[in-house]
């Protein structure tokens, strides 16, 4: 009678066991989903800021190069007045604290920009012409009667259609006959009747 208590005891003690060893895997999987989670939350932050950072470059890019190119036309425009005072492309260069090669670049970029800015009107002046003109044209176009189809062109005119004057005919001989050739004019059977002018006899 007294081993019974002592194997309910046994029993006791493992379930407690078995109880203590899942709390412990439902701590370790908590865990596990906690720094799981963690993980996926940082890593979406690190997109997001990718994509933010990307887009703040892209508009500080825009930025530098907007202000570049307004400031390097006015170190042209400049470098085009110290020109102007008649002085050397050296001499400017070392007033300025440019190379010479830099001095004849920031000229040429100035003209190009001044040629560009004054063929701009025009250009627009001669596509407006261009349009201009080719709206008038397709207006004649439209306005001119319509062409003769081929249908019209093959009924043939009043004088085309008079017909050539008709060969003399031929008659063929018999058989065992001789043929009997019409006479042409020039023959020597016309010539016979023929008058001749005065004084053209021999």
């Amino acid at each position: 009678m007294a081993q019974k208590p002592q194997r309910r005891s046994k029993a006791v003690l493992a379930r407690e066991a078995a109880r203590e060893k899942a709390a412990r895997f439902r701590e370790l999987e908590d865990e596990r989903l906690r720094i799981a989670e963690a993980a996926i939350l940082i890593q979406e932050e690190i997109d997001d800021f990718d994509e933010e950072t990307e887009r703040r470059v892209a508009r500080l890019r825009e930025e530098r190069n907007s202000q570049l190119v307004e400031k390097r036309q006015k170190l042209d425009a400049l470098v085009v007045e110290m020109l102007d005072t008649e002085v050397a492309a050296q001499e400017a260069s070392e007033r300025l604290g440019m190379s010479v090669g830099q001095v004849r670049a920031a000229k040429r970029s100035f003209e190009q920009t001044v040629a560009a800015l004054a063929e701009g009107p025009a250009a627009d002046d001669a596509a407006s012409s261009v349009s201009s003109s080719a709206a008038a044209a397709a207006a004649d176009d439209a306005a001119a009667p319509p062409a003769p189809s081929a249908d019209e062109t093959d009924v043939a005119s009043p004088a085309a259609t008079q017909t050539a004057p008709e060969a003399e005919s031929y008659d063929f001989p018999p058989p065992g006959g001789s043929p009997v050739v019409p006479a042409q004019e020039g023959s020597p059977e016309n010539l016979q009747n023929a008058t001749l002018p005065p004084g053209s006899a021999g």
